[in-house]
């Protein structure tokens, strides 16, 4: 749990940090062309894109704590490197914004596959039904965190540095490595203690042979029932690929995980389309990099109550019950911002709690629960690799988003920018009804179900005729799991 927490928080940090780091660093290194500083940025969608589908894969391949160690280890080497790009000299064809999108692809890499794995640990890691969904939710969470953090973090730097400070953006970038760490001092700390409580061989056979005479007593007595329960489940196909065949209603699945992230997501990253109109009218046009960063940090405090909202209601409501209203209230609220939008233009207070409400029930709907259904409606032989394909599913929605926008804006205006948006929203709300989540238990209770029928199987020493069909990842964790390796 403290693993997913955590990689999720470091993964929205390392994301988001570019934003104020290029504000941070053009009055330093003013761009030579325009481009340069949006080709950091689209190397970091385009990386994450690729980390998304690589994370998931590697999830099934190797095992999900494998995977989780391979795609933070890159996020520590990249955010480290960020800090450091041109101390070294850069060429006149080569520049220092080239040298940084070539390390924020490398980290997009790693943020990217942090999704689909946070999402699957957190959700096959509870024994408790009623949990899980909560705890998916808590995990995304972190992600307001670490947009928060980023913002504070920036706004300290620029108050203790100075705006004209190279230190200031390196450290913004560079500090995106600390979690990381933690999480790689955490765990070895959790194995030299493991290690140091595994008892002796010695000592293991002596218990061995003091339980055997009474377990043996009772094993043909409940052998024959687990013998039953065990042939009854249906081992995975031979490889990942089958395994996605079959899966049940995979369409229906896929339209209603993926085809929902990429539509929120091309809602949610084009509607900061509108957030230097309502930086404007609430605060004023940003003189400053001081008043940039302060305004980001205002939006950041709207929109983290919204995550914990969903944390609290998801024990109270389905996931697909919140999803769907958070798509119909978006979709009121831009209709209402279109319609009234010169009217609202005008009034600071009236403009600024519309935009906060999409914000707020962006997190508590959707953007919460693109994240978590995919984790919960999936089955386990390939819920990594399908979750991956989802989160990659929503990235592109966020690069559609980013190219779209800003020419319909100048084509249509901001008005029917936000009209469009409301359509949008309710064409993702009639994508919803495509999750089987009806009543919010029978995707949760499958996982745990898919849990102890694996414990049954990994019991009856059916281990070889698993290996044997290709499972190894199931087979890993378990093992991790068992031995205590996981840590978390």
């Amino acid at each position: 749990m403290q693993l997913s927490m955590i990689s999720n928080l470091s993964a929205a940090y390392n994301t988001i940090n570019i934003s104020l780091g290029l504000t941070l660093m053009k009055p330093l290194h003013p761009p030579i062309h325009p481009s340069d500083v949006s080709i950091c940025s689209s190397a970091l969608i385009a990386g994450m894109i690729i980390g998304q589908l690589g994370g998931g894969l590697l999830g099934d391949w190797l095992g999900r704590h494998m995977a989780m160690s391979v795609v933070m280890s890159l996020q520590v080497a990249s955010a480290f490197w960020s800090a450091w790009v041109g101390l070294l000299g850069v060429s006149e064809s080569v520049g220092i914004y080239h040298i940084l999108a070539g390390c924020r692809f490398l980290l997009g890499i790693g943020c990217g596959g942090v999704y689909p794995l946070a999402a699957t640990l957190t959700a096959e890691s509870s024994t408790h039904e009623e949990d899980k969904g909560k705890l998916v939710a808590l995990t995304f969470s972190m992600q307001g965190v670490g947009y928060l953090v980023v913002s504070l973090t920036a706004y300290a730097l620029v108050l203790l540095l100075g705006e004209e400070s190279n230190l200031a953006w390196r450290l913004l970038l560079g500090l995106g490595c600390l979690p990381g760490l933690w999480l790689i001092v955490i765990r070895t700390f959790h194995r030299s203690s493991v290690a140091s409580k595994t008892p002796t061989s010695t000592t293991k056979s002596k218990d061995v042979e003091t339980t055997f005479e009474n377990e043996h007593a009772n094993h043909d007595e409940i052998h024959a029932s687990d013998q039953k329960r065990a042939n009854a489940v249906r081992l995975p196909p031979s490889s990942l690929f089958q395994q996605i065949q079959n899966e049940p209603d995979l369409l229906s699945k896929i339209l209603g995980t993926a085809g929902c992230w990429l539509l929120f997501d091309i809602l949610f990253y084009g509607n900061t389309l509108f957030q230097p109109v309502v930086f404007a009218a609430a605060f004023g046009n940003s003189e400053t990099i001081l008043a940039t960063v302060r305004d980001s940090t205002v939006i950041s405090l709207i929109a983290l109550p919204g995550y914990f909202v969903s944390v609290y209601m998801v024990g109270e409501q389905t996931p697909k019950k919140i999803q769907l209203q958070g798509f119909l209230v978006m979709a009121v609220l831009y209709a209402f911002i279109g319609i009234k939008f010169s009217s609202l233009s005008s009034h600071r207070l009236g403009l600024m709690a519309m935009y906060g409400l999409t914000f707020f029930f962006s997190n508590y709907g959707p953007n919460t629960t693109t994240f978590m259904m995919p984790s919960i409606t999936f089955s386990r032989p390939c819920r990594s690799t399908l979750n991956g394909i989802c989160a990659a599913s929503g990235k592109i929605g966020a690069l559609l988003g980013s190219i779209i926008f800003l020419p319909l804006a100048t084509w249509l205006g901001n008005d029917k920018v936000m009209i469009a948006c409301s359509l949008v929203s309710v064409i993702a709300a009639l994508m919803t009804l495509f999750l089987e989540d009806s009543s919010g238990e029978p995707l949760i209770k499958k996982i745990s179900s898919e849990a102890h029928l694996l414990a049954l199987t990994v019991e009856d020493e059916q281990v070889p005729k698993i290996i044997k069909t290709g499972s190894m990842p199931c087979i890993f964790d378990q093992y991790q799991h068992i031995s205590g390796l996981d840590g978390f």
